[in-house]
């Protein structure tokens, strides 16, 4: 497989700003957070598990950034609030929140509607719908006294497509194109953009598991017009650092797939 992995100079397009980056202790969380410290950003990277927050940062200060390691559990509304103070306390602002995080294994495990549980949508929902509903609230008085705010939530392709299989995620998934758009609409009086970008990415679970299956790697790549995954520092977290930047100042209520091609190639 095919993936950009040369590193550009990267513009201080974020310089002086805060960014809160939840889920951010691997995979396309961490790609946006290396890509945010790259332009500059000061960096408050979450997470459930502490010690891969840390190794983040830890990537981030070796290469010159700027980062600070939250553990915090966005479904819990008072760790979410902590997370922000604490951004708060060390860089005195908070400008950026990107709402990445998800409920890991369970959003990609396939599952038929008539063998899904009560504690199955709880579940997932509790990290995908209350977490972002716990990070605007948290960080909306704070992105008001920005002057550039800004509010990114990571969907998912199947949030546009469906999914067979897959019924809660995808749901989830949608619910957060009108949590966008309804936010977008709120805020913007505020100054504050509100958008959501649907990303496709090679993280190390899906390197794994094509390695170990490359007939099915060869199959997926097919559906890229671009004939390849994304990687998640050097695509989406770009592309994220962009969104949040004030070249895209204009742009709000969208939700914006960022894959290579592949949902208008369905």
């Amino acid at each position: 497989m095919t993936v950009l992995t040369t590193d550009l100079p990267a513009p201080d397009l974020l310089a002086g700003r805060v960014a809160l980056i939840t889920g951010a202790g691997g995979g396309i969380g961490r790609g946006i957070a290396l890509a945010f410290a790259a332009a500059r950003a000061c960096v408050v990277v979450t997470g459930r598990r502490g010690p891969t927050c840390d190794e983040t940062v830890a990537i981030i200060t070796a290469e010159g950034g700027t980062a600070i390691a939250v553990e915090a559990d966005v479904g819990d509304a008072a760790a979410v609030q902590r997370a922000v103070q604490a951004a708060v306390d060390r860089f005195g602002r908070l400008d950026i929140v990107v709402q990445n995080a998800n409920a890991g294994g369970d959003s990609a495990r396939p599952i038929a509607i008539e063998d899904i549980v009560e504690e199955d949508l709880l579940r997932q929902a509790r990290v995908a719908w209350d977490g972002s509903f716990h990070c605007a609230q948290a960080a909306l008085p704070h992105l008001k006294a920005s002057g550039h705010g800004r509010f990114i939530v990571l969907g998912s392709s199947f949030g546009l497509h469906g999914a067979a299989m897959n019924p809660i995620y995808s749901a989830l998934k949608g619910g957060d194109r009108g949590f966008v758009k309804s936010l977008a609409r709120e805020w913007g009086p505020h100054g504050i953009t509100v958008n959501a970008i649907e990303p496709s990415a090679a993280t190390e679970p899906t390197e794994v598991f094509f390695a170990q299956n490359p007939a099915v790697r060869d199959l997926y790549l097919k559906m890229f017009p671009l004939g390849r995954m994304g990687s998640p520092r050097h695509d989406i977290g770009r592309a994220v650092v962009a969104l949040c930047s004030d070249l895209m100042g204009y742009v709000t209520g969208q939700n914006i797939p960022v894959d290579g091609g592949l949902y208008t190639a369905m």
